[in-house]
C-alpha cells in the first residue's frame, strides 16, 4: 500500500511540475488594442488655433478697452475666456425672456466645434465694430440694409432729445459678413497682437468663416445677436453697436415695428448714464436705460408712440430679461420700461423733456420698488 502511495505521489508531483512548466512557458494572449483617439481634423485644428488667437487678442488689449461696454442681454455666445453667468445662481421661479429662449435654442443646435468657431468669430466681429469700424463710412443696418433709414432717423432724434454731448456718439452696424474681409479681421487682431501674427490670425479667421457651413458665411444670427453701448474712455470711444442678428431675431419674434427704435433708445440710455459717470453694479445698470428708452418712446418729442406701441416696447424689453441677477428679469425690465413711459404720458407739459440727470435720480429712487426682496429678508420676515 505504501508503494502504491509513493507511486501516486510521484505521479501527482510530476503532473504539477508539468502544469507549472506549461503555465510558465505559455505565450501570453495578446490584449485587445484600445481604440485610438481620432486625430483632430484640419478644420478643428484651425478653429482651435483661432480660438487661442482670440484669447491672446483680448488679453493683449489695453486695460480699459472694454470698460463699461455691456451687452443688451446676456447672450449664450461667450467670447473665449468669458464667464458664462453671473456668480449667483438662477432666480427661483424665473422664466427667461423669449429672445433669450430663442437664442439658447439656436446655440443648442450647433455642434461643439461649430459653437467654438462661432464664439471666436463673434468676439472678433464685436471688437471690430467697437474699435475699428466708423460711422465716417456709410453704415448698413440689417442683413439686407432694410433698417438703415430707421436707424439713422432714430439716432438723430435721440441726439436732439437728451441734454448730453451727442455729436460724437457713433451708431455702427455690427455685421457678421465683415468677417469675410481679411483686411478687417487683420485690423482687429492688430489691436492686441503683433503685426505678423495679426496677419496670420486675420487670414485664419476668414478661412474658418467659410470652413464651417453652419456660420452661413457670416449670416448666422448668433454671430451678431446683441447690441452694445461703449463710453468715451473705452477702445473706440463713444458708440452704439447694433447687430444684424439681433434685428433679424426681434423681427422673427414679432417686434419689428419697434425693434430699431427700442433697442437704439435703450443703448442711448447707457450714453446718458455714461455722461453722468453713472455705472451701477446692479440690475439698474440695464433697467435704467430701459426706463430712459421707454420715456423716449412715449414722449411727444421722441417717438410719440401710442399706448399699444408703448406696450410693444415693454414686451420687447421683457423678452431680453434673464434669471441670473445680471440684467434684470423679464418682469423687472418690463416694469422699468413701463415706468419710463408713464413719466412721459403723465407730464403736465407733454413737450417738456426731463433733464437727464434728473431722470437718473428719479429712476434710482424707483429702482428698489422694482426689485423683489432678497431671500435673507424674506426668511427674516417669517
Amino acid at each position: 500500500m505504501r508503494k502504491r502511495t509513493r507511486i501516486l505521489g510521484r505521479t501527482l508531483a510530476a503532473a504539477g511540475a508539468l502544469a507549472a512548466l506549461t503555465v510558465a512557458t505559455a505565450v501570453p494572449a495578446t490584449a485587445a488594442p484600445q481604440a485610438k483617439a481620432a486625430e483632430p481634423t484640419s478644420v478643428e485644428q484651425d478653429i482651435a488655433q483661432l480660438y487661442q488667437d482670440v484669447e491672446d487678442l483680448y488679453n493683449g488689449l489695453p486695460a480699459n478697452a472694454l470698460r463699461g461696454v455691456d451687452p443688451l442681454f446676456d447672450s449664450p455666445v461667450k467670447r473665449p475666456g468669458q464667464q458664462a453667468h453671473a456668480a449667483q445662481g438662477p432666480i427661483p421661479g424665473c422664466t427667461e425672456g423669449s429672445l433669450l429662449t430663442y437664442a439658447n435654442k439656436l446655440a443648442s443646435s450647433l455642434t461643439p466645434t461649430e459653437g467654438k468657431a462661432l464664439s471666436a468669430l463673434s468676439a472678433i466681429g464685436q471688437l471690430y465694430t467697437q474699435a475699428v469700424a466708423s460711422d465716417k463710412t456709410p453704415q448698413v443696418f440689417g442683413t439686407d440694409g432694410q433698417y438703415t433709414p430707421r436707424a439713422g432717423a432714430t439716432i438723430d432724434k435721440l441726439r436732439g432729445f437728451w441734454d448730453i454731448e451727442s455729436w460724437n456718439i457713433q451708431l455702427v452696424a455690427w455685421k457678421g459678413t465683415d468677417l469675410g474681409s481679411q483686411e478687417r479681421t487683420t485690423q482687429t487682431f492688430k489691436l492686441g497682437l503683433d503685426p505678423k501674427r495679426a496677419a496670420a490670425a486675420g487670414a485664419l479667421a476668414t478661412k474658418v468663416l467659410y470652413e464651417v457651413p453652419a456660420l452661413q458665411g457670416g449670416r448666422h444670427p448668433l454671430l451678431t445677436l446683441n447690441a452694445f453701448s461703449a463710453p468715451a474712455d473705452s477702445l473706440g470711444g463713444k458708440r452704439i453697436m447694433l447687430g444684424d442678428g439681433l434685428l433679424d431675431v426681434v423681427n422673427h419674434l414679432g417686434f419689428d415695428d419697434v425693434s430699431v427704435e427700442a433697442v437704439v433708445g435703450h443703448e442711448y440710455g447707457h450714453q446718458v448714464d455714461f455722461a453722468h459717470d453713472n455705472y451701477p453694479r446692479n440690475e439698474s445698470g440695464e433697467m435704467g436705460p430701459d426706463a430712459y428708452g421707454g420715456y423716449f418712446a412715449a414722449h411727444a418729442k421722441g417717438e410719440a408712440y401710442n399706448a399699444r406701441t408703448q406696450q410693444e416696447v415693454t414686451y420687447l424689453d421683457a423678452s431680453i430679461g434673464d434669471c441670473y441677477h445680471s440684467h434684470g428679469t423679464p418682469d423687472q425690465r418690463k416694469a422699468a420700461s413701463a415706468w419710463g413711459e408713464k413719466q412721459a404720458v403723465n407730464q403736465n407739459n407733454p413737450n417738456r423733456i426731463i433733464p437727464s440727470a434728473k431722470m437718473i435720480e428719479k429712476f434710482q429712487k424707483e429702482y428698489p420698488k422694482l426689485m423683489p426682496p432678497a431671500p435673507a429678508a424674506l426668511a427674516a420676515a417669517h
